[in-house]
């Protein structure tokens, strides 16, 4: 069973900031270093929060408390901290937010513009459904605050983004990293194209279901989504990080061939299943990784139709 709204949109989204961190020369272990602000605390966010925190405690070794303490979640009454009067209720559509609330209950309903301002965070998130949320002086703040800035509105469709990409770039001087769940040009700075990606969950799913089917792997467990979020942005060449690629122009086929020999390969460390693909185990085993995408490749079915009318 895999769920792509929840499962999916986070493994993408995942992926997309890993992208951001190549794109400024780090690899997925700088994660635990950013600070986020996150708009949002319904059930759309809770998936996407939960992965990414879940994908630095798992790889990056740090606990659950302190993985919590990196986010700071604001919904429509501002900041939450454990003062909040209502989080019981809030709980119920976000499983775990009290985990995320700040102890600090003398911030409780902070506005989003002073939290980017007193946080000064790396990486801005947009799960809110409210269109230009983030305004010029809160895309200027986080210009302000960080160099590269990481900002995500990934409420759609484009009437509910919180911002577009020329926004983005304006406000912050034209050093943003930027992602979208809805689509948007790129943008042209001093002459360079800077890259508007789109957060679209077609990355994801079709080649890490392709893995989990094709492997007989018996279950999609919470590894084999966050490898294949890494897998992702090892396709991202030289050319498409220059222009702040966050994910990769890969044709979409061979990007779920490799996705789906990573989240195999994850699932053979895991020791996942007994009645795992043997087939696919042995050209993984005695041919190594290339040879497990080529046997991957081969499975794959074609969508070429005969033609039902024969023509001379």
């Amino acid at each position: 069973m895999f769920n792509d709204d929840i499962q999916g949109t986070a493994a993408t989204v995942l992926a997309g900031l890993y992208g951001a961190l190549k794109v400024q020369g780090l690899g997925p272990e700088a994660l635990k270093d950013q600070r986020f602000v996150v708009c949002g605390a319904g059930s759309a966010g809770a998936g996407v929060i939960i992965t990414i925190r879940d994908a630095i405690m798992a790889r990056h070794g740090m606990s659950k408390e302190e993985a919590g303490e990196l986010f700071n979640i604001v919904d429509a009454d501002g900041l939450i901290s454990k003062a909040r009067r209502n989080l019981g209720e809030l709980e119920e559509l976000f499983e775990g937010l009290t985990s995320f609330a700040k102890s600090d209950t003398g911030l409780e309903g902070q506005s989003l513009l002073e939290t980017v301002k007193s946080v000064k965070p790396t990486i801005l998130i947009g799960l809110s459904g409210v269109g230009g949320l983030f305004s010029e002086d809160v895309l200027t703040a986080m210009g302000a605050g960080t160099d590269m800035p990481v900002i995500f509105p990934l409420s759609n469709p484009t009437s509910r983004a919180e911002c577009t990409a020329a926004d983005a770039q304006r406000c912050t001087g034209g050093r943003a990293i930027f992602a979208s769940g809805s689509p948007y040009p790129d943008v042209e700075v001093d002459g360079k194209m800077v890259a508007s990606s789109q957060c679209n969950n077609r990355y994801i799913f079709p080649g890490l279901a392709l893995g989990a089917a094709l492997g007989q792997t018996g279950q999609v467990t919470d590894r084999m989504v966050s490898r294949s979020a890494e897998a992702l942005v090892e396709l991202l060449s030289e050319e498409q990080l220059a222009r702040r690629a966050t994910f990769p122009d890969t044709e979409i086929r061979e990007i779920g061939v490799h996705l789906a020999a990573r989240v195999f390969q994850q699932a053979v460390e895991d020791k996942s299943s007994m009645h795992m693909n043997k087939e696919m185990y042995e050209h993984y085993e005695h041919g190594g990784f290339e040879e497990l995408k080529s046997y991957i490749r081969a499975k794959m079915w074609l969508p070429n139709y005969r033609p039902l009318v024969h023509k001379d």
